[in-house]
């Protein structure tokens, strides 16, 4: 890990949220990127346990970069950091495309078939804690993006052959309707999922895309639960 990824991006990308004139002096922003990616990699479930785990692995401590009486990060300056700046979730959006441009350059993504699904994850709230909120629902918006979509295929079309085929005349009228929406109190971005073979209550989805021929995951996003999987599919 050391040797194959570079992580010198991650101070160019943290760089706006650190002060250089205030403040005890901060935790090194690649420190916490390699905690966090410890955890993940191990399957350590809790920021508690990642603290304990690096604390006593020579090894971990040495991807750090911390020496033998360092003293490891605090768990909970992790969680607040989480839970203070989310604009901090960007490096690892930043930190996926950058693997990903790497696995492209070594030959392990074709881009021949791309495959895409979604998993359901259980959102830390019970149905208990939903409840029915009215809300404007515009139906026309998804149609509008299958149009726009099908308009950029028939421009792709008529660059690679010449022809243009004849644009759709008739559009579906936008729709304002208001309807009711279940919504957790304790979890108000987890959507209510209720789906034919699926468990019923607050969900978010997971939506992969995956490189058929190599088994590479090249595009991710989370959604609410009740998000239809078409949708980050078109954009």
């Amino acid at each position: 890990m050391e040797a194959a990824l570079d992580l010198s991006f991650v101070y160019e990308e943290t760089a706006p949220l650190y002060s250089k004139k205030y403040g005890r002096p901060p935790i090194d922003p690649v420190v916490i990127v390699k905690y966090l990616l410890v955890g993940f990699l191990y399957g350590i479930p809790s920021k508690r346990q990642i603290e304990q785990r690096i604390q006593t692995d020579i090894a971990l401590r040495w991807y750090l970069g911390l020496d033998l009486f360092d003293r490891v990060p605090d768990h909970s300056t992790i969680s607040q950091l989480r839970r203070r700046k989310p604009s901090f979730r960007k490096v690892f959006r930043r930190l996926f495309k950058e693997v990903v441009r790497q696995y492209i350059e070594k030959g392990l993504v074709s881009g021949r078939v791309i495959g895409t699904d979604s998993t359901h994850v259980r959102a830390n709230a019970s149905r208990a804690s939903e409840e029915l909120v009215e809300v404007v629902e515009e139906a026309g918006v998804y149609w509008e993006k299958l149009d726009a979509y099908e308009e950029e295929g028939l421009e792709q079309l008529a660059a690679q052959t010449g022809k243009r085929r004849k644009k759709r005349t008739k559009q579906i009228k936008r729709d304002n309707r208001r309807t009711h929406k279940r919504i957790s109190r304790t979890d108000p971005e987890a959507g209510h999922m209720k789906r034919p073979g699926k468990p019923e209550g607050p969900y978010y989805l997971s939506h992969q895309a995956v490189d058929s021929d190599y088994g590479i995951i090249v595009g991710q996003t989370v959604t609410a639960g009740d998000v239809n999987d078409s949708v980050p599919f078109l954009a």
